[in-house]
């Protein structure tokens, strides 16, 4: 059976809630989100923590949901996204006092810090960025984050991988996202071969009232013969917005 959004809300990582603006309609300037001059912004990754309210009905929940027929499942699913408040349904909540209770306990959600994090983009010229990055490791070590190896082309707006390059999208949350409301661009490829399925994503966002930016990367991976997880790579770090902006350097804008 395929995951389902009520499942998925448990998870760290964010599903993209996008517009259907096209790719060359998205205009990102970095420099609104992270220093583009060589400097770090410091940071921690970060991942929801449910109140115990929350997690018994939200079991309750999925019980309910996995009895319910597949046609059922998959319109309950395009109704939500991953990481936001499940909107109520009488399929799911027979009793609206329940969703209520629900939706309640879901406010008491925290977003606990996990290791600390920098990041920031140093210019290679020609409006093209690598990332500098580092986390701290349980030794108090430091090692690069994964998305220290994708590089930034400010010309055409994408992210560059191994894997290939990243396009953009708009990105918008309210109030109903576990992280708080905030908008953003969310860039992702998706590719498959006879071998297996590849989707990989960067989200980074600013929160609405200007007081913190969150980047969001994931890489998954399946293999097309058995459809079991080749990869499975994501993390959420939360950087607070010490200044008004980050550094003056303006790389993608047009």
């Amino acid at each position: 059976m395929k995951a389902s959004i009520l499942l998925c809300t448990l998870l760290a990582v964010p599903a993209a809630l996008c517009s259907s603006a096209s790719a060359q309609d998205v205009k990102t300037n970095i420099a609104d989100f992270l220093p583009c001059d060589g400097s770090v912004r410091q940071g921690a990754v970060v991942q929801i923590g449910r109140d115990p309210s929350f997690i018994e009905l939200h079991q309750a929940a999925v019980q309910r949901f996995i009895k319910l027929p597949r046609e059922k499942q998959e319109e309950l699913n395009k109704a939500g996204s991953a990481n936001r408040l499940m909107p109520y349904s009488a399929d799911i909540w027979p009793d609206k006092a329940e969703y209520d209770r629900y939706k309640e306990a879901w406010k008491k959600s925290r977003i606990i810090p996990r290791s600390d994090v920098a990041l920031g983009l140093k210019n290679n010229g020609d409006n093209k960025f690598s990332v500098l990055s580092a986390t701290r490791m349980p030794d108090n070590s430091t090692m690069p984050l994964t998305i220290g190896s994708l590089q930034y082309d400010g010309n055409r707006n994408v992210w560059i991988s191994n894997n290939g390059e990243l396009k953009p999208k708009a990105f918008s949350a309210g109030e109903d996202y576990d992280f708080g409301a905030q908008t953003g661009t969310e860039w992702s490829m998706e590719k498959a071969d006879s071998l297996s399925k590849l989707k990989e994503t960067l989200l980074i966002t600013k929160t609405t009232d200007g007081k913190a930016v969150y980047v969001a990367y994931s890489m998954n991976e399946v293999s097309a013969i058995s459809g079991t997880a080749i990869a499975n790579h994501g993390y959420m770090l939360f950087f607070p917005i010490q200044t008004e902006r980050a550094n003056a350097t303006k790389p993608g804008r047009r």
